[in-house]
């Protein structure tokens, strides 16, 4: 008995060290100090972008765009006096990155065809989850993570955010191999199919829940170069309830 107990420990401590050794030799994790976990590099655009909303400095928000695509006259007096739109928003995290390849972005995006790739550089493309804390609630703001895509290039060696998109169907997505498979990423496709009217029996009479009934939720998020092998093990430990008890509906 006792050497068949030590040949166990031996082979668990050689598959463990084996586990060790790929994970390192693949993957580097990051911990941010809000828990969640993203893995490097994001778009330096991408970060200002975060925080420029974060800290509601809406001039470096309005310059991280292209001058081709950028707002005039924003925010206005009265967005300003209601917190209307983006400005509703009291704070905004990256939950979830992957970069989507150039193969693959105008299925997923057709918007982004219209970027001039003869004037900017170094053109690259994000699906990307946002976690939102809002003031007040829309279709396209509302407490929980808010699926976009983003493209980001460079001009005069600048790099500028040239487009995003708010995801509404997330098929292309998932058949191209780019979706999280997430709860928040689920939560975010339920929400948008009962939108558009994929669910006449609404939970709690239509109204939304508080950010998520999920009772516990460890996730690592990760960045995935589309066209380079995988970089980062993802690792998710979540303990929810079942869909209809944590999807909140529009």
């Amino acid at each position: 008995m006792f050497q068949f107990k030590k040949l166990h420990v031996m082979a668990l401590a050689a598959f463990l060290f084996t586990f060790v050794g790929i994970i390192g030799t693949n993957s580097e994790i990051h911990a941010s100090n809000s828990d969640q976990f993203v893995k490097s590099p994001i778009p330096e655009v991408i970060k200002k972008y975060v925080n420029s909303i974060s800290d509601k400095d809406w001039d470096s928000y309005v310059n991280l765009y292209s001058p081709d695509n950028r707002l005039t006259d924003f925010p206005g007096e009265e967005q300003q006096k209601n917190r209307t739109g983006i400005l509703s928003v009291d704070s905004i995290e990256i939950s979830e990155i992957k970069e989507i390849s150039e193969k693959d972005i105008n299925e997923i995006q057709p918007y982004f065809s219209d970027i001039d790739r003869g004037l900017y550089q170094d053109i690259k493309y994000f699906y990307i989850g946002l976690d939102y804390n809002v003031q007040n609630e829309n279709e396209f703001f509302y407490n929980g993570v808010r699926y976009q895509t983003f493209a980001v290039g460079k001009l005069n060696g600048v790099e500028y955010i040239l487009g995003n998109e708010f995801v509404y169907n997330f098929d292309k997505l998932e058949t191209l191999g780019y979706t999280f498979d997430s709860a928040a990423e689920h939560e975010a496709i339920i929400r948008e199919e009962r939108r558009l009217g994929a669910n006449d029996n609404p939970l709690n009479n239509g109204g939304i829940q508080p950010r998520s009934a999920i009772n516990s939720k460890i996730a690592l998020p990760f960045y995935i170069t589309a066209t380079g092998p995988l970089k980062v093990l993802v690792l998710t430990i979540q303990k929810m309830h079942t869909l209809k008890n944590y999807i909140p509906v529009g």
